[in-house]
């Protein structure tokens, strides 16, 4: 379970609207108002499935001001300052770009400190405004929810020398496009997790179809062997995991190998950030978009759903030892 002490918030505010920028010099008053907000909101960005790493030197910019903002509260007061700057200014020639508040973070996550600035934008809501005798509908600019996901976020990992961003696209020279890494941090992309957990799955699957391997068994066993690494505290290691659950057939674990490396996965790419809701549930699709969720223990044990092929080559999908049906 990832675990996240923090140890400090500043937080700045980009007006876009107005062309203006909010410095503060104080950090945030962590009230019994607050706290359960600001937690959350740094927890959501370091453990988001969209962080992606990006391969920098260990002069890198971003690097050198982490290590600075750790020295003092006046060095991280400074940086901040600087780093909003930098932030405005490449957010200004974007015309969609909403305005924002900037928590600039210093934190541990695990035992290992972490230095983050997390750009909260804005979202607008409708509310009704009373003029003169008239009610008419307007937008307010409000911040994000508490448990809404953080869209754009730098991230550095002070002790492992690493750095990581959330992206968020807006239009760009007319066309979607992200910008923090393009025009400001320039570091080598590697995949995200959600990348890797969907290149697993593309790569299971069509070795599952190809050779049978797993009797169409291999998303779920791919689940469960994820879960059991999670709940063991072993590392998460996509092309690993994907080579053990096709380990019957050589063949299929020759060519999973060969198709995860040439999508950028390769021995050393491991997995951090995961739904664990998502990973003792499986999902069976039928062809008339009938779906049926059920734990991944039960499916894979089939002692509560079997699969029967019938005479005319479809299938049936017998439910067992139901006590109860409740519609909902």
């Amino acid at each position: 379970m990832n675990t996240i002490v923090i140890n400090k918030i500043l937080m700045h505010m980009l007006d876009f609207e107005h062309r203006k920028i909010y410095h503060s010099t104080d950090f945030v008053d962590m009230n019994e108002t607050s706290i359960d907000y600001y937690r959350k909101k740094v927890e959501k960005a370091l453990n988001s499935s969209s962080l992606k790493e990006l391969t920098v030197g260990s002069l890198h910019e971003m690097m050198l001001r982490s290590d600075k903002m750790i020295e003092s509260d006046e060095e991280f007061i400074k940086q901040a300052h600087e780093m909003t700057d930098k932030l405005f200014a490449l957010g200004s020639v974007i015309e969609e770009m909403p305005n924002s508040n900037v928590l600039f973070v210093d934190c541990y996550k695990n035992g290992e400190r972490y230095v983050a600035a997390l750009k909260l934008n804005y979202r607008y809501i409708p509310m009704s405004v009373i003029d003169e005798e008239n009610i008419r509908i307007t937008k307010k600019q409000v911040l994000p929810t508490m448990g809404s996901p953080v869209d754009e976020a730098i991230v550095v990992n002070v002790d492992a020398k690493k750095l990581f961003l959330i992206e968020k696209k807006y239009m760009i020279d007319g066309r979607m496009d992200f910008y923090l890494n393009a025009q400001w941090i320039k570091g080598e992309e590697k995949l995200t997790d959600k990348q890797k957990m969907s290149t697993m799955k593309k790569v299971v699957k069509k070795m599952d179809d190809t050779y049978n391997v797993n009797d169409g068994k291999a998303l779920p066993l791919m689940k469960h062997e994820i879960q059991e690494r999670i709940d063991t505290n072993q590392p998460v290691k996509p092309l690993e995991i994907v080579k053990k659950v096709l380990e019957s057939d050589g063949q299929a674990q020759e060519e999973s190998e060969i198709m995860m490396k040439d999508l950028g996965i390769d021995e050393e790419d491991r997995i951090e950030s995961l739904s664990l809701t998502s990973m003792d549930k499986c999902k069976l699709v039928l062809d008339d978009d009938i779906e049926i969720s059920l734990p991944i223990e039960e499916y894979l044990s089939g002692d509560k759903v079997e699969k029967v092929k019938q005479e005319d080559g479809t299938y049936s999908i017998l439910l067992k030892d139901v006590s109860e049906v409740i519609v909902k």
